[in-house]
């Protein structure tokens, strides 16, 4: 029986992919990720192109596509699967009219559809409710299509919406006891404050549902406010797990955004700066306390790189992992030794958020109670 103690939300990106893609078995099997479906990327065509009536056109992107990637990345493993909230990264397929996937028509039968088009993947999914208050005549019949087709299903919330108690008791009453998941997403969190944290939590009944999950994340869209340099950030998504435990029960379980934030940030037209994240762990309890890292000093630089992985080892604060050698790990060791990889920021989000999953994975699955089992 599979039995998970983490739910890192994930997007449909590259670095986020790679992140989880390189992760130890191990650790995936005690990982139920909650994966944000962004859309298909369109393609236009060339002017070189043989076809002078296709030239200059764009062919839109297959939103089915999206099932066999997510496949080649998830193995034989299960997932929860919603759509991004992110309007930056809603590519084509995600639309909310002309059948695309949030479309609502016919109790949002574009998504169900979807959901439930390769046998593979409706064994796998546990779909997430499309909830739109503007249309409930359409998220009742969502809802009632998706629990007669799958085992669990869950839904995503925003933390301190004041119809929370009313929305959770809306779908149990549909679905029964013991099938929900309900996604508390509390968002980017700045500074951790105990009190506010529980105000989003008042009059919410978690006793019909199979498990609430709150996320978060304290890494921010830009750390140049911080150090331009170096610098920490204190790493709270524990805390506001740990707290919403305190408060509702054994039913909750960890969940945050991987260590990324949670929308998507533009860089702009002035490029990127070369900077390696790495994660400090308590050694006594093995939790992760703060981000960490090392900045270059030229735009667009990616010879910077060598320079900052030989600053991250040689520092106080990092400390390769010891129960098996991480990607994050080797990566940065590679690095320092001058190896051609790593030559772009999507490469080392991807070092940060596979260092980051594996150490929450191991400090989660010490805890009393830590375990969901399906």
């Amino acid at each position: 029986m599979p039995r998970y103690c983490y739910f890192p939300i994930l997007k449909t990106r590259p670095s986020e992919v790679n992140a989880y893609d390189a992760l130890n078995d191990t650790v995936k099997d005690n990982i139920l990720p909650i994966i944000e479906m962004t859309g298909e990327l369109g393609y236009t065509y060339t002017k070189n192109c043989k076809d002078e009536n296709l030239r200059g056109k764009r062919r839109q992107g297959d939103i089915y596509n999206k099932i066999q990637k997510i496949l080649d990345f998830m193995d034989d493993r299960r997932f929860i699967l919603d759509i991004t909230d992110d309007a930056s990264l809603k590519y084509d397929g995600l639309s909310s009219k002309g059948g695309g996937l949030l479309d609502p028509s016919n109790g949002y039968q574009s998504w169900s559809d979807f959901l439930q088009k390769n046998d593979k993947f409706k064994k796998q999914v546990i779909p997430v409710i499309q909830f739109n208050a503007a249309h409930m005549t359409e998220v009742q019949a969502q809802i009632q299509v998706l629990n007669a087709n799958f085992d669990y299903i869950a839904v995503k919330l925003p933390a301190f919406a004041p119809s929370l108690p009313q929305v959770i008791k809306f779908i149990t009453d549909i679905i029964g006891n013991g099938k929900l998941f309900v996604i508390l997403d509390f968002d980017f969190v700045r500074d951790y404050k105990e009190n506010e944290i529980k105000s989003g939590l008042s009059g919410i009944d978690i006793s019909n549902i199979k498990a609430l999950i709150p996320v978060s994340s304290s890494f921010p869209a830009s750390v140049s406010s911080i150090s331009k340099t170096a610098g920490s950030i204190d790493i709270t998504e524990n805390q506001v797990s740990d707290c919403v435990k305190t408060e509702l029960g054994s039913k909750v379980f960890h969940g945050d955004f991987s260590s990324i934030y949670p929308k998507r940030y533009e860089m702009g037209g002035a490029g990127w700066y070369a900077r390696i994240d790495y994660i400090e762990r308590d050694q006594r309890t093995k939790q992760p306390i703060k981000y960490w890292f090392r900045r270059g000093n030229g735009r667009n630089t990616s010879s910077d790189y060598v320079g900052l992985a030989k600053q991250v080892i040689g520092s106080s604060e990092y400390a390769p992992i010891t129960e098996f050698l991480t990607e994050g790990d080797r990566r940065i060791a590679e690095k320092a030794n001058g190896a051609p990889e790593g030559k772009a920021p999507a490469y080392w989000i991807a070092v940060r958020s596979n260092l980051y999953m594996t150490m929450q994975c191991l400090y989660l699955r010490r805890q009393s109670g830590a375990f969901l089992d399906l």
